[in-house]
């Protein structure tokens, strides 16, 4: 049995998965709708967008919205409710219009072969006329679920910025939509990840890419959240705290890259602005942790040692860390 109360980061991958299977699922439909269109839709077309043996883009789509929202019905808003069951609805039609293309594209030939004949019985004419009354339905039915599925994507489609302004916090969402701008776009229209982002943060343009920075940074990313705490900072420059961010970053990169003198410079510029920003004790263990490592690894004590200065300079970081105040607690 799943869990019924995900835990944060395991819901806010969830929420990613969900997204994109529902672009995808976007994309995948319009595909087959056009086909419709040009009379050229066949059953095998269907096999990735729906099935209910779980293969398909719809089943991992209906199946990713039970566990978010469903298992834990209680605890979730009406937006979500109606996100819910606007794609439930979607699944249980695509299966209806899977089965209708099945009847039409297998069952359709042979019933024309029964038409066919020249001289059928009393019973075989009987028999044909009732294939001919479930053809026609088939086809009828078709038509109908297609087109109530197109209208009901079309309707989550213009549902879709109020749902996701729900998750606009989510780091791991903000990354997944920086990467795949291709995705949303295709799915969602030309320049739609540039409105969607002013719908969820307004004028404060650089939000999103400071949110995606910080996701990248706790994963340990640090490459990435550089270059997305970079284009935070050209939407807002001159603010102390991104650029404490991108020296963070960086510093952290060298680091691991075994580039320690770099690093020490980036750690250093780092300090040049706690007095300015919120200076929290897991940015002082960050630090702190590296260069004790730094002074650990390189022998430094002789005054002919090549490293000597490189001690010397965490030692004198680390001295500077013990004078940085420590900041209040939060408020209970």
């Amino acid at each position: 049995m799943e869990n019924n109360n995900l835990a944060p980061r395991e819901k806010d991958r969830r929420i990613v998965e969900l997204v994109q299977s529902f672009l995808l699922a976007i994309k995948s439909f319009r595909n087959l709708y056009q086909q419709y269109k040009n009379k050229s839709l066949h059953f095998a077309d269907m096999v990735k967008f729906v099935d209910d043996r779980g293969q398909s883009i719809l089943f991992r789509l209906k199946e990713l919205s039970r566990i978010l929202y469903r298992q834990n019905s209680s605890h979730i808003s009406e937006r979500e409710q109606l996100f819910d069951l606007l794609i439930g609805s979607i699944f249980h039609l695509a299966m209806k219009m899977r089965e209708d293309l099945y009847q039409l594209e297998f069952y359709g030939p042979k019933y024309l072969a029964f038409l066919e004949r020249k001289s059928p019985t009393a019973s075989q004419k009987k028999l044909i006329g009732r294939f001919e009354d479930i053809i026609s339905y088939a086809e009828s039915a078709l038509q109908k679920e297609i087109e109530e599925i197109n209208q009901l994507l079309e309707n989550l489609i213009e549902q879709f910025p109020e749902f996701i302004f729900l998750y606009r916090e989510n780091g791991l969402l903000l990354r997944f939509l920086l990467e795949e701008t291709n995705l949303v776009e295709d799915a969602l229209g030309k320049n739609a990840l540039s409105t969607l982002c002013k719908h969820l943060y307004g004028p404060a343009e650089f939000k999103p890419y400071f949110l995606a920075g910080e996701s990248y940074f706790q994963g340990g990313f640090y490459q990435k959240a550089l270059q997305a705490f970079a284009k935070a900072l050209e939407k807002k420059p001159g603010d102390e705290n991104i650029q404490f961010k991108i020296y963070l970053s960086q510093g952290m990169d060298q680091f691991y890259s075994f580039a320690p003198q770099a690093a020490l410079k980036s750690f250093e510029k780092c300090l040049s602005l706690a007095g300015k920003i919120s200076f929290s004790e897991s940015y002082r263990n960050m630090i702190k942790k590296a260069c004790l490592k730094i002074r650990e690894e390189f022998p430094g004590r002789r005054k002919n040692d090549q490293h000597r200065d490189l001690v010397k300079k965490a030692q004198d970081l680390l001295h500077k860390l013990d004078k940085i105040p420590t900041p209040p607690p939060p408020p209970l």
